[in-house]
């Protein structure tokens, strides 16, 4: 989501403010009123609107974005290097588009972002009203002359402005997530019809592992918009079926679901992974099929990593095809059994399907999303899909709201760090994690992309999921604040759970549906 804060692009971060005494609050509302009144206002009888355009560089890319603004919603369009997407958001609700031309719609998961930007546009707006989560820290010297102010409400996270003291306009904002750290620093500032905005935003990540530079070529403000060019465009499917539905030649090694994929004469085993927001494909793959990789970014996963974009021409699963499919380049190889897996088919090849794996019998379905029918006994649970990654409830011993990811490329269902952080009386082991541990005290680990992470086992109960209980279940708790992490969720459901039943994923209509198999029966009984 579009940050409010300011009337310009942007959002993001460097390190938390050390804890200072607030200062007086009378200090506070002379600094939100200058900012406020640096700002501007626009020119009365002229609608909320504004057209903006933008050179970027990213690495070794170059390209173009647009961004469209009227009243409250947005739309942006961006071109860097091969690569076209979009986002916006309509009445609240966002959403974003891949270079696949796939939309995922935004339902509130990273909410945390938009709670600091309600907070301080309420303070901008009423300064003398007691602001929740914001406070002057004071002057500054460096890195600006500047106010600091802290932006941290309840439930938010913690950021840090800091607002010119000469000019009262932001130089730079700074947000502060576990392991994760961006700056959004801004210049050259113009007034056009009565609003001052920065025509150069340079974005920071990670203490310059990626580095993004957008300086304005164009703004329009206060002109008619055009209803189209604010609308969330229809979400495309790069899959072909040469009939509703259609077996896969699809292995189930060890749980892992193996899909061997034509790519113009060649084949490549790929693993199937709802824990990937994308199709990812091992650079040496990539080199060896003569596709050509677009710009060169850093990545962090489970280690660092760089990737590319790439398009593959052409890629056959069984009676599937896919079209000129923009995929990542990126390290990936692992085995699964005896056979060489050499990428993932992720978001962009799942959301075109309704995919029913059946573990027990070992076969995978895919099923046009227009002939789908919800199997008779198979109980349906909604999903998230912000991320590219479904995202369920469920609970967990006396944590009654948990966000977990459900992931086929897991072997085993994970536990953050972050989700120890904030419930640490829901870590008491039942037995097994600590009979584990006593076995073997080294600290295990698993392969992840770009590296590997650390965890530890741990038995915790009772598990719900939808309307099955488990009294126990065995977790993996990851042991640092990894990028692995995504944020805002609690860990992930892997195959140790999913190996139960028949698993329907079934992104175009925002569902997985599970109906238990004979490995569930026999284990779990009815």
């Amino acid at each position: 989501m579009r940050s409010s804060l300011v009337v310009v692009l942007a959002v993001l971060t460097v390190s938390a403010a050390p804890a200072h005494r607030a200062a007086p609050r009378s200090a506070l509302v002379g600094v939100l009123r200058a900012y406020r009144t640096a700002l501007g206002t626009s020119t009365p009888g002229r609608p909320r609107t504004r057209v903006l355009h933008w050179s970027i560089t990213e690495g070794d890319l170059s390209g173009t974005e647009a961004d469209v603004f009227s009243g409250d919603d947005y739309r942006t369009d961006s071109t860097i290097g091969s690569v076209t997407d979009a986002q916006g958001s309509i009445g609240g609700h966002g959403w974003s588009q891949n270079a696949n031309g796939e939309i995922m719609e935004e339902s509130g998961v990273h909410d945390r972002v938009t709670i600091d930007d309600n907070a301080f546009t309420a303070a901008v707006l009423n300064p003398r009203a007691a602001p929740t989560g914001v406070r002057l820290v004071g002057h500054v010297s460096q890195p600006y002359d500047a106010y600091e102010v802290l932006v941290d409400p309840p439930s938010g996270v913690p950021q840090t402005l800091y607002i010119d003291a000469r000019t009262s306009l932001l130089d730079e904002r700074t947000v502060n997530y576990p392991g994760h750290t961006m700056v959004f620093t801004y210049s050259d500032y113009r007034t056009t019809l009565g609003l001052s905005f920065a025509w150069h935003v340079h974005e920071n990540i990670d203490n310059g592992l990626r580095e993004i530079d957008r300086r304005l070529v164009d703004a329009q403000v206060g002109g008619p918009i055009d209803p189209s060019l604010i609308a969330m465009p229809q979400s495309r499917s790069i899959v072909t079926f040469a009939q509703p539905t259609a077996i896969l030649p699809a292995k189930i090694i060890d749980d892992r679901i193996i899909i061997p994929v034509r790519m113009g004469s060649h084949t490549v085993n790929m693993q199937l992974d709802s824990g990937a927001s994308a199709i990812a494909l091992d650079r040496g793959i990539v080199h060896a099929l003569g596709y050509v990789e677009h710009g060169h970014i850093t990545e962090e996963t489970a280690g660092t990593y760089t990737e590319s974009d790439a398009v593959v021409p052409s890629m056959t699963i069984g009676a599937l095809s896919m079209q000129n499919v923009h995929i990542e380049s990126l390290p990936f190889e692992t085995i699964a059994g005896n056979e060489p897996v050499a990428g993932l088919l992720g978001f962009d090849f799942l959301d075109c399907v309704v995919l029913h794996v059946d573990y027990a019998d070992g076969t995978v379905e895919a099923i046009s999303p227009q002939s789908f029918t919800p199997p008779a006994g198979a109980v349906a649970i909604p999903i998230a899909l912000d991320d590219g990654i479904p995202a369920i409830f469920v609970s967990l011993g006396q944590v009654s709201t948990m966000r977990m990811l459900v992931d086929t490329g897991a072997d085993r269902s994970l536990l953050f760090s972050s989700f120890a952080r904030e419930h640490p009386a829901a870590l008491v082991d039942q037995g097994l994690g600590d009979e584990m541990e006593a076995q073997s005290p080294f600290l295990g680990n698993f392969e992840g992309v770009g590296g590997t992470v650390g965890y530890r086992p741990i038995d915790l109960g009772p598990l719900r999921v939808s309307s099955w209980t488990f009294p126990r279940w065995l977790f993996y708790l990851t042991q640092d604040p990894s990028k692995f992490e995504i944020e805002d969720y609690d860990g992930i459901l892997g195959q140790d759970f999913l190996r139960y039943y028949d698993l329907y994923l079934d992104y175009p209509h925002g569902r997985i549906l599970l109906a238990p198999n004979a490995r569930y029966t026999q284990r779990f009984g009815t």
